[in-house]
């Protein structure tokens, strides 16, 4: 089954303030994340968020990519994309 993919207008904000290298990264990453959201493998490193069941994060370097996961009509909405500066930047 391969998702859709939707970005929350946070995440394209945060895109656009990017560089063109690091978004052709994060967009590389993203294509590989449509057909399995769930599973880590080598271009796509995730973990599920704690405290939530459909919320996972997708680490590319020190950016960070939040994104839910939601079944019932196949998609992947993008909620956040930020750059790791410590542990609590997740709450």
């Amino acid at each position: 089954m391969v998702f859709t993919l939707e970005l929350s207008r946070t995440a394209q904000k945060a895109l656009n303030k990017l560089p063109a290298n690091a978004v052709k990264r994060i967009w590389a990453h993203l294509e590989e994340i449509k057909n399995d959201p769930y599973r880590p493998r080598p271009l796509a490193d995730i973990v599920p968020v704690e405290g939530s069941d459909i919320t996972y994060r997708l680490r590319i370097g020190r950016l960070r990519v939040e994104y839910e996961v939601h079944e019932n009509n196949d998609s992947i909405k993008i909620s956040k994309i930020f750059r790791k500066k410590r542990s609590s930047d997740y709450r």
